[in-house]
């Protein structure tokens, strides 16, 4: 879709028969939205490792950028606050007793308290684009193998015996 297409959507129940149907609030602004609804028995094609291999599988000579959001998981480092914010909310109220006396510590160098690190497990969201290889037609074809020339074939006209 371009920014000022109309927008279209295909339905289909994998029956061979599809219907279109124009759109009229559409809130992509541009490019193109594959939304699946998978039957219970189906349950694998939600797989992340999947629908890479089926991108890669069906679309490896295409042009525009096919991206996927995948979650990334990062293990960090965190330091354990929550001891030193009761610590600190204890000293207040032991100052707020006290009155408006000053109050006078002496800290020796090497008594500082060592900080407790946890690990935190991270998840981000982010965009992954799947087909990375230049279609066949834009490259050198000096570059290119015969085993490259034989799944453009095969992707092209469906005959997948060799």
């Amino acid at each position: 879709k371009n920014n000022d297409d109309e927008a279209y959507l295909w339905e289909s129940a994998a029956g061979g028969t599809f219907t279109v149907t124009k759109v009229d609030d559409c809130e992509l602004k541009r490019g193109t939205q594959i939304t699946c609804h998978l039957k219970d028995d189906q349950l694998e094609y939600l797989e992340e490792r999947r629908i890479k291999d089926l991108v890669k599988k069906h679309s490896e000579f295409i042009g525009y950028d096919i991206e996927l959001e995948v979650e990334k998981t990062e293990e960090k480092e965190v330091t354990d606050d929550e001891e030193e914010d009761e610590k600190d909310e204890e000293k207040k109220d032991e100052e707020q007793k006290e009155g408006d006396e000053p109050k006078v510590e002496e800290v020796k160098e090497g008594d500082e308290p060592k900080k407790k690190t946890k690990k935190v497990k991270e998840v981000t969201k982010e965009m992954e684009k799947l087909n990375k290889n230049k279609p066949l037609w834009t490259r050198d074809p000096k570059e290119i193998t015969k085993e490259e020339y034989g799944a453009f074939y095969k992707a092209i006209s469906n005959d997948w015996e060799e």
